[in-house]
């Protein structure tokens, strides 16, 4: 039977790779959207200079200039932003491709409305089409378009190596099992043989279990049930070794178990408190874990007691910097990781948005 589950266990399959890094970016975030009209007003107020000077500044060509720019940028911006499904499913150099023809063409849309309202409205005259001055205006937009397309391809390749080096490494940090914690578990899985086949069996399954997701992609995400059933397992290893040691208070009233969240992200701060903290005193202690949610923010806290020679900073780094890792990663500045000692107790708390199953790119 051991046999069995544990050969079900081990042929999981893996997760999915991250999803694939889109070429122009995020063009509907709020810093993408500043930036655009910040750079078209540049653009405008340098035209506008070039033409009337500084002396005769001309502030009506400069409004004129500077509201033609702008629906450049965010109509061509909103456009991309609605083909970005298509462009993923396309190569980088066909995608530079059709954003530079889809711009161009979207400026000689604005450029001769532009004109229409110029000559035939605002002047008052009979509008006739100015061809040159189209001309002008393309020849312009594909230098500038050039130039951009060829930050971003830049931009894109810095992105896919910094990528690669952060999964990489935290692939490196989320694969590191403590060797004291193998020897442990073995040890005490051999003293139950003997006496208590059932139990060391489990204990087989749960390192099982442990070690299955330790192979996993460090930025998997997971149900808050798979995370907890997989932090009771280690827990139940635990307590093979240290018995009536080690008592654990769960508070997750507000946590509902189809709550998403990085996948091995508990149990390593539960380690810590057991390893820094539990086993250090010959009374043990009790592993208080609260979890719950603050409007759309999962609040996870995990406080444990301490011997009171130990500092804030023993024995938590790797943990610690695994978790800022891939909470930065996925959440960026949404997310935010603390650890506090106080009053003989450790406080670790770690604060991200709430996911769902139809969570965009993460699942």
């Amino acid at each position: 039977m051991l046999a069995g589950k544990n050969k079900t266990q081990l042929n999981s399959t893996l997760p999915e790779s991250a999803p694939r890094v889109s070429f122009i970016g995020d063009l509907s975030s709020p810093q993408s959207l500043l930036v655009m009209v910040l750079l078209g007003s540049l653009l405008a107020i340098m035209y506008t200079l070039l033409k009337s000077g500084v002396q005769y500044f001309d502030w009506v060509l400069l409004g004129l200039s500077g509201m033609f720019t702008i629906w450049c940028l965010l109509g061509a911006a909103f456009i991309l932003h609605l083909l970005k499904p298509v462009f993923n499913r396309l190569s980088t150099a066909a995608t530079a491709s059709c954003c530079f023809l889809i711009c161009l063409l979207w400026v000689s849309c604005v450029a001769v409305l532009g004109q229409w309202f110029i000559h035939g409205n605002l002047h008052g005259v009979t509008w006739i089409f100015d061809g040159w001055a189209i001309l002008e205006v393309l020849i312009v937009a594909a230098v500038l378009l050039g130039v951009g397309i060829r930050y971003a391809y830049i931009s894109l390749q810095y992105r896919l190596r910094e990528q690669s080096s952060l999964h990489a490494r935290l692939d490196a940090l989320h694969a590191r099992i403590r060797p004291h914690f193998l020897f442990n578990s073995l040890n005490s899985i051999s003293s139950l043989i003997s006496s208590s086949p059932e139990k060391a069996e489990q204990a087989v399954e749960d390192l099982a279990a442990l070690f299955r997701a330790n192979l996993q992609n460090g930025m998997s995400i997971v149900s808050w049930s798979e995370e907890r059933d997989l932090c009771e397992r280690y827990l139940r290893i635990e307590r093979s070794r240290l018995a009536e040691r080690l008592q654990v208070n769960w508070q997750h009233t507000d946590l509902d178990g189809d709550v998403l969240v990085p996948s091995l992200l508990l149990q390593p701060l539960i380690e810590n408190a057991i390893v820094h903290g539990i086993q250090l005193l010959p009374a043990g202690g009790v592993v208080n874990i609260v979890a719950f949610k603050n409007d759309d923010m999962i609040e996870i806290e995990v406080k444990n007691p301490v011997p009171t020679a130990l500092s804030s900073g023993d024995g938590n780094g790797m943990a610690s910097e695994n978790i800022r890792l891939r909470l930065q990663a996925l959440f960026g500045d949404r997310a935010n990781f603390s650890g506090q000692l106080s009053n003989g107790q450790y406080r670790a708390k770690v604060v991200f948005p709430a996911l769902n199953a139809s969570s965009e790119g993460l699942l």
